[in-house]
């Protein structure tokens, strides 16, 4: 009798391994958006106009906050039913919920990571106030430079990217789940979101 490939174990786990290295590769294109989105406030003096409508900051914060939210949250659930539907025909598997609850199981952490990484471009198109240095920061890290440093620098593993990079290896996934990394990138999200909140609410529009 032939053993259909896909349908084993072992189909699954190579489809399974494709979607989280397609959840990796995504990082570039989320920071670049989220850099764009976050920074057309500062763009013909759209933050200064902003604060002279909103006289809250906090509030006009906590709105672009929950905006983003919002948009990251359709924006991955697209990204995840298109990545399932395309896993399934790519490599001819059948709908089962037990291999759809594999699937959001894995994806889930290195999806969170995703959604740190953000947030973090976030905070820092707002700390400088421009697009450029969040997309000038994190994209060569994203395409290899944070793997070329860690060959000189140990520790270069604690870089945002690289402090989760076990998360998109479903292989090393299924013996162990070390969310360390995700805890990297909250301290990282807390060091730059509180100096940008800081100046924001300091900071002179007049």
């Amino acid at each position: 009798m032939n053993l259909d490939y896909s349908q084993t174990a072992v189909g699954q786990t190579k489809a399974l391994s494709e979607v989280l290295h397609a959840l990796y590769l995504a990082q570039p294109v989320i920071v670049i958006f989220t850099s764009l989105y976050f920074a057309q406030e500062f763009v013909k003096s759209g933050m200064r106009t902003n604060f002279l409508t909103v006289s809250n900051r906090k509030a006009w914060l906590a709105g672009k906050f929950l905006f983003l939210d919002l948009l990251l949250l359709v924006l991955y659930s697209v990204m995840i039913g298109s990545c399932f539907l395309v896993m399934l025909a790519r490599f001819d598997l059948s709908f089962s919920w037990s291999l759809l609850e594999k699937f959001l199981y894995y994806s889930s952490f290195g999806l969170l990571s995703n959604i740190f990484l953000a947030f973090l471009t976030a905070g820092l198109a707002l700390l400088f106030q421009s697009w450029v240095v969040p997309v000038s920061v994190l994209f060569p890290l994203l395409v290899g430079l944070s793997r070329l440093l860690a060959t000189f620098i140990k520790e270069a593993k604690y870089l945002p990217d690289l402090a989760t990079l076990n998360l998109f290896e479903y292989e090393g996934l299924q013996h162990s789940i070390d969310l360390s990394g995700l805890g990297i990138q909250l301290l990282w999200l807390a060091l730059v979101w509180s100096s940008a909140i800081f100046l924001t609410l300091k900071r002179d529009v007049r």
